[in-house]
């Protein structure tokens, strides 16, 4: 007996449905953001050097308070993930306008007010009445703020952000292909050994992320990641709505994800009695009463309707999350496992990763959306998901193609314009490229291969 014989009593019908547009963010808010997230970057590394007249000047410059830590206490950095990831918090958008405005900012001060640490005494010298009275020094100091240093140093962040940003989204334009042509192969491939090992070094930590930064990653480099691939998402959930309202009834049936017609498999047993076949025909007949009936123009008109109504129900569902994102680490999503077969229990209003809103289509799995009458039996929401990742594969490629073409060049015309910045003397490459060529030259990069680490681990 099948998914679909079990539905709760609430089901919904398209008929008459008319979708609603959902629009992704285009691929120019990605600056906006890659700048947000330089901010948010500045601001942790300036907390984590106990610099707070920086770090409240930075956050307070254009009014980004929201953008510092919500965990954090004075003279220390918050953790990656209190450094909210949500999109659109750059106020002063778009980006270049921000870059202008910290630019041509005059330089100013900051009257710098603190208390003193009091000396520690000894235990000789608490017993002292005089000595153990000690008065609260307050010391006041101007503290210079010099907004060319302050914008260099964003700067050279944003600019090591694009060398990594594009890194990890030529990855994900290459691993979404590979996932998209596994599933859709007939016979799935069995694990290989060079699978397993594979698998062995990614517990480990040894990834291609680990290779291109040297292990030495930013603080939030694995929250961007994470980011830019809901960006992403978004973008071709856009993107997907559009193709599916594209559709016409002639056309509907020419994509893999809708059919002509239901297929539903109730298992027949030619031992049982007369009554429990009665019954399991009468449930039938019931499940498929709100079937479409009639010919190809019909059945593909309802189908595209049923489409559009299952992929508006979806984004309402998960677009909010999208743009919140999930808070926690990696680690801090591991520690816990819920049991075999049951989903993860979140709060109310929690945000998601990527990857939750593809496992949502493949759970799927064969079934169709029969919840939804009138043409829910003839759409394949796990095809849907190959779909839709095929196409963030295709949105992936021209968010790396934006954050080279027109975010990069933004960043040196600003580092030209307002910093000490002399192009002659720029060698052409990134941040860790360079500091992988500096290693290399000083001999201190350690030069293992895969090979060798399984060799090393007594797999090979």
């Amino acid at each position: 007996m099948v998914r679909a014989l079990l539905l709760p009593c609430v089901v919904v019908t398209c008929g008459f449905f008319q979708a609603s547009a959902y629009t992704g963010p285009p691929s120019t808010k990605l600056g906006d953001f890659l700048i947000q997230r330089a901010i948010q970057q500045q601001l942790y590394y300036s907390a984590m050097m106990r610099n707070e007249p920086i770090v409240d000047w930075l956050k307070r410059f254009e009014g980004h308070e929201h953008l510092d830590s919500k965990l954090r206490r004075e003279g220390n950095c918050g953790t990656p993930g209190t450094y909210s990831a949500t999109f659109d918090q750059l106020k002063t958008t778009p980006f270049p306008e921000y870059l202008t405005a910290l630019g041509t900012e005059p330089d100013s001060s900051i009257e710098v007010k603190f208390v003193k640490p009091m000396k520690r005494l000894s235990a000789q010298e608490r017993r002292n009445p005089y000595l153990n009275k000690q008065a609260q020094v307050i010391e006041i100091y101007d503290q210079p703020i010099i907004t060319k240093n302050i914008l260099t140093q964003l700067l050279n962040t944003a600019g090591a952000m694009v060398e990594t940003w594009v890194f990890h989204l030529g990855e994900v334009e290459k691993n979404d292909l590979k996932r998209v042509a596994n599933d859709r192969a007939q016979i799935k491939p069995l694990p290989t050994v060079e699978m397993m090992e594979f698998a062995e070094l990614v517990k480990g930590g040894e990834t291609a992320y680990s290779f291109f930064t040297g292990d030495e990653p930013m603080p939030l480099y694995d929250f961007d990641c994470r980011a830019c691939d809901r960006f992403d998402t978004l973008r071709a959930l856009s993107l997907f709505v559009d193709e599916v309202k594209a559709l016409t009834p002639e056309t509907a049936f020419t994509v893999d994800y809708l059919r002509r017609e239901a297929v539903v498999e109730i298992g027949e047993d030619e031992d049982v009695i007369d009554l429990v076949a009665r019954r399991r025909r009468i449930r039938r007949e019931s499940f498929e009463r709100n079937f479409v009936t009639g010919d190809d123009v019909v059945r593909g008109k309802a189908a595209r309707d049923a489409a559009l109504f299952f992929l508006e129900g979806f984004c309402d569902a998960w677009v909010p999350k999208l743009v919140k994102g999930d808070e926690r680490s990696v680690i801090g999503k591991e520690s816990w496992r819920h049991p075999p077969g049951m989903k993860e229990v979140r709060p109310k209003g929690a945000g998601v990763d990527a990857i939750v809103v593809f496992e949502a289509l493949w759970e799927y799995q064969e079934e169709a959306a029969y919840e939804i009458h009138g043409g829910g039996e003839l759409i394949l929401p796990r095809l849907m998901g190959e779909r839709l990742r095929e196409i963030r594969s295709a949105v992936a490629a021209e968010s790396k193609k934006t954050v080279m073409e027109l975010v990069a060049p933004e960043i040196r015309q600003a580092r030209l314009k307002y910093t000490d910045y002399i192009e002659e003397d720029d060698d052409g490459q990134g941040t860790y490229e360079r500091f992988k060529n500096q290693a290399d030259t000083e001999g201190e990069r350690e030069t293992y291969s895969h090979a060798d680490i399984i060799r090393e681990m007594g797999m090979g």
